[in-house]
């Protein structure tokens, strides 16, 4: 009897000293396509696109969407570093496209731009065009960029960021491909489940107005809890004897219609764009206010706040993962 002690004191050990599981990566999970047209003269629509060719029974179906504001800025000089800035804002319930509420509540509501069907030049773009409605060039297209809610403040006399449209989010290439998606039963999807040529590693997080990112539970017809601030950028076109038109001012691009996959994050997180990377006190403080267990940031930052971080290197944003072609946000170096 003696003898076996020494045996099942191992055994306990190893049941107790075994290291404990590691959490589940986080996983997102789609929820369908929307596309939304907006203008630098106001927001047209929000609507439901197929989710894909095949009948995934367990998915919601996409989001209710309703347009709340747009804000548009011009910075720079037409012909030297002119930009316009663009910013759409929608109210969001938690309930399907059509209407049909959310029985449980749902949190970090994200809306990550796809390319599907025939969005132009490999971006998540259907259309873009001029005032005039005259289509945009595809180069141009490739050129909209990405970004929080930015707002011109006249004393700096440059963009700054606009308190409560900080909802760009950023992931890494692995958390968007084919397969890391995950339905509601825990599947993994594909692109061809989702209907979609590609993901691009970028959305917006929807907020609730009230506070934190948690919509509630079978709102009320009208209730609309969340809010989420769509930005882009995208340089003036300079005047050119060589094109037509020749102003600038009649090629700039005026209005968009883009398509978006809406999925549940599971992981609370905030990004750190290069608009602010001058100042980690305002990451900081929207990581403490978002409880956030995670801040990714990208080449440039210095952030280095109470809550654990992860450099993302590159920010694809038009064409496909490693393809020689593909245009970036931002593409360099982690430290």
């Amino acid at each position: 009897m003696t003898s076996r002690l020494p045996f099942i004191a191992a055994l306990l050990c190893l049941a107790a000293c075994a290291s404990p599981p590691r959490p589940a990566p986080p996983a997102l999970q789609p929820l369908g396509l929307i596309e939304l047209s907006f203008s630098a003269g106001g927001i047209s629509s929000a609507h439901l696109l197929p989710l894909g060719p095949q009948d995934l029974t367990d998915q919601p179906r996409g989001l209710q969407l309703r347009p709340l504001s747009i804000a548009v800025f011009n910075t720079g000089t037409r012909n030297v570093d002119g930009v316009r800035y663009i910013s759409a804002t929608y109210r969001v319930r938690n309930a399907d496209a059509d209407g049909t509420a959310s029985p449980t509540p749902r949190s970090n509501l994200t809306l990550i731009p796809v390319s599907a069907g025939d969005t132009l030049a490999g971006t998540p773009y259907r259309a873009v065009t001029t005032f005039a409605g005259g289509s945009v060039a595809p180069a141009v297209v490739r050129s909209v960029l990405p970004g929080h809610g930015l707002r011109f403040d006249p004393l700096r006399a440059q963009p700054v960021l606009n308190p409560g449209g900080e909802d760009f989010q950023v992931f890494t290439e692995t958390e968007i491909a084919p397969g890391s998606l995950r339905s509601g039963s825990g599947g993994s999807l594909s692109y061809a489940d989702l209907g979609v040529q590609t993901v691009f590693p970028y959305g917006y997080v929807v907020r609730n107005v009230a506070g934190g990112r948690t919509l509630s539970a079978s709102p009320a017809a009208d209730q609309f809890d969340g809010q989420v601030t769509l930005s882009v950028r995208v340089p003036l076109q300079a005047d050119d004897a060589g094109q037509t038109p020749t102003e600038g001012t009649r090629r700039d691009p005026w209005a968009f219609r883009v398509v978006l996959l809406a999925v549940q994050d599971s992981a609370t997180r905030v990004t750190q764009s290069p608009d602010e990377q001058t100042d980690n006190a305002l990451v900081t403080q929207r990581a403490a206010a978002e409880s956030a267990t995670q801040v990714t940031v990208l080449p440039g930052s210095s952030y280095a706040g109470p809550v654990p971080a992860r450099c993302v290197n590159q920010v694809r944003t038009a064409g496909l993962a490693g393809d020689p072609g593909a245009t970036y946000l931002i593409k360099g170096v982690c430290p």
